[in-house]
């Protein structure tokens, strides 16, 4: 089945997302639904501005379903345990937690604020690509550092933890050397993270969401006026 809904976040200014809602039962009597609503408010609130085009939303009942949804120029195939949720361009597709247990690893479905964040999460790569040439971020390979760490940033995934660890390993002299790094290893989510908020907070939120449309490293880097070994130092000092 297909709904419409409109997701608002009440804080000055009032944005709204169309959402085109698809599966069983009634939207609003899911709860991850919901999250969805208040996710899309939250990003729309941190960028101060909307989703141009509607979302559409798939809650897959199993992993089977979830692969089906999957855009099919993405060449995925079947898809590996821990991926649980997607998001590019108009769409977002996620594996409903109550699967989770039987067909998903590295996730808890118990974990209200983890499924959120996850949501959140997916639902900040269909802000980007719909600000973005590329809308499912094809041959953005080397940008993953910002198409991910922006993702961490808005969903709230930067957690104290993961901030404590980053500064543990750059103390330790293995902070990333090549942005390309960065996305990279089981810290992955914290270093692309980190560089992401310090890219917000030393150029502002404007440069962040002018960087939406960014497609390559040198892209990226023009924007920002810097070089990548310029960036990399500065925001090992900074952290």
């Amino acid at each position: 089945m297909r709904f419409l809904l409109a997701a608002a976040f009440l804080a000055a200014p009032l944005f709204a997302a169309t959402i085109e809602y698809h599966s069983d039962p009634e939207p609003m009597s899911i709860p991850q639904v919901r999250m969805l609503r208040h996710s899309a408010a939250q990003i729309e609130h941190f960028f101060g501005g909307h989703f141009p085009r509607p979302i559409e939303f798939t809650l897959a009942p199993n992993r089977a379903a979830f692969d089906s949804a999957l855009p099919s120029n993405l060449g995925m195939g079947k898809s590996e345990c821990w991926m649980v949720g997607m998001g590019i361009g108009d769409q977002m597709v996620l594996l409903d937690p109550s699967d989770w247990k039987a067909e998903a690893c590295e996730h808890d479905p118990a974990d209200a604020q983890e499924l959120q964040r996850l949501i959140a999460h997916e639902l900040t790569h269909v802000y980007h690509g719909q600000h973005n040439p590329h809308g499912d971020f094809a041959g953005e390979d080397d940008l993953g550092w910002f198409i991910e760490g922006l993702a961490v940033l808005v969903s709230g995934q930067l957690t104290e933890q993961r901030v404590t660890q980053v500064r543990a390993a750059m103390a330790a002299g293995v902070a990333p050397a090549r942005l390309s790094d960065v996305w990279s290893g089981k810290l992955r989510y914290g270093f692309a993270g980190s560089l992401a908020d310090y890219i917000d907070r030393r150029w502002g939120r404007a440069t962040t969401k002018h960087l939406l449309a960014a497609t390559t490293n040198a892209e990226a880097l023009q924007m920002l006026k810097t070089t990548e070994a310029a960036l990399l130092d500065d925001w090992k000092k900074a952290t």
